[in-house]
C-alpha cells in the first residue's frame, strides 16, 4: 500500500472466474475505489518484483535474513534464514516484521527455559516463524494462516529452511486443534493487523503459558487506541513500542 491522497492498495485474489471478478471490481468501487487496474503476472515471475521492491541480504542482531535467490556463501556469525516471499506477505522489509524480529531476537537469544513452543499466528511468508527456530534449537512451531498463498509459501520455506520437521502449519487455529491435542504457547507473534489483534487477543492470549510472551504487531496509529484497550484488559504486562505508522505491543502473561 502507498500512502497519499488517492491512497494505492494491491492485493492478489485466489484465481477468481469473470464473475467474482464483477463483484470484486463493485466492492471496491462501493468502498471508494478511484481507479482499478487488474494485472496477471505469473507465479515464477515474484522473485522479479520482490528484487524491485529491494528486498536482499539484512541483519537483524545475530540473524541473517536472505532472499532465496541470493546465492553468496553463508556467512558466518549467528543464524541465518533463507525466504522466497512468492505471493505472501513478510520479507522482514516492513517495519512490522522487522520489529517483530527484533523482539524474537531478544526474548529467544539466551533463553534458558524448557523448549519453547512457538505460534505464529498470520505467517504469510513463515519469516517470524522460521526465525524463532533458527534461533532456538529446540523450538517447536504451529504456523497459522488463512490466506492458501501464505500456506504454501510458509511451507516451503520451512522446507528451504530445513525446518520442517520441527514445525506443522495450518489455515487456522480449529484445524489444528481438531487434528493434534491443543496444548499451550510459549511465544505467540501475530503480525496482523489492529482490528484481527483487537478481535482475537482474549484467544490467543489463553493459549499462552503464564509467563509467556505475546508480540502483536500491524496496528496502523488509526487503529492503536482500540487496539490497545482490547490488550489491557488481559492480565499481563504491556509494553507499546510506537513505529512510524504501526505500532507494536509485547505482553508478558500474569
Amino acid at each position: 500500500m502507498e500512502e497519499g491522497d488517492p491512497c494505492r492498495l494491491v492485493f492478489v485474489p485466489p484465481d477468481p472466474t469473470s464473475t467474482e471478478w464483477l463483484l470484486i471490481e463493485s466492492a471496491l468501487v462501493s468502498l471508494g475505489a478511484v481507479e482499478i487496474h487488474i494485472e496477471t503476472t505469473l507465479q515464477e515471475n515474484w522473485q522479479e518484483i520482490w528484487k524491485e521492491q529491494g528486498f536482499k541480504r539484512f541483519s537483524v542482531g545475530r540473524l541473517s535474513v536472505v532472499p532465496a535467490w541470493d546465492d553468496t556463501a553463508e556467512e558466518p556469525g549467528g543464524p541465518e534464514i533463507r525466504i522466497d516471499p512468492h505471493m505472501a506477505f513478510g520479507t522482514g522489509l516492513h517495519e512490522t516484521t522487522f520489529r517483530c524480529l527484533e523482539l524474537l531476537v531478544g526474548i529467544l537469544e539466551g533463553f534458558s527455559g524448557p523448549a519453547p513452543a512457538i505460534l505464529d499466528f498470520g505467517s504469510g511468508t513463515g519469516i517470524l516463524g522460521i526465525a524463532a527456530l533458527k534461533l532456538s534449537e529446540k523450538a517447536t512451531l504451529v504456523a497459522v494462516d488463512n490466506d492458501p498463498y501464505a500456506v504454501e509459501a510458509t511451507r516451503e520455506n520451512l522446507l528451504a529452511n530445513g525446518m520442517e520437521h520441527r514445525s506443522m502449519v495450518f489455515l487456522s487455529l480449529e484445524d489444528w486443534e481438531a487434528e493434534y491435542t491443543p496444548a499451550p504457547f510459549t511465544i505467540i507473534v501475530a503480525n496482523v493487523t489492529g482490528g484481527v489483534i483487537a478481535s482475537q487477543a482474549g484467544l490467543l492470549f489463553d493459549r499462552l503459558v503464564p509467563g509467556g510472551r505475546m508480540i502483536c504487531s500491524g496496528s496502523s496509529r488509526e487503529e492503536t487506541a482500540r487496539t490497545e484497550e482490547a490488550l489491557r484488559k488481559l492480565p499481563a504486562t504491556l509494553r507499546t513500542l510506537p513505529g512510524e505508522r504501526y505500532d507494536t505491543f509485547l505482553l508478558e502473561k500474569a
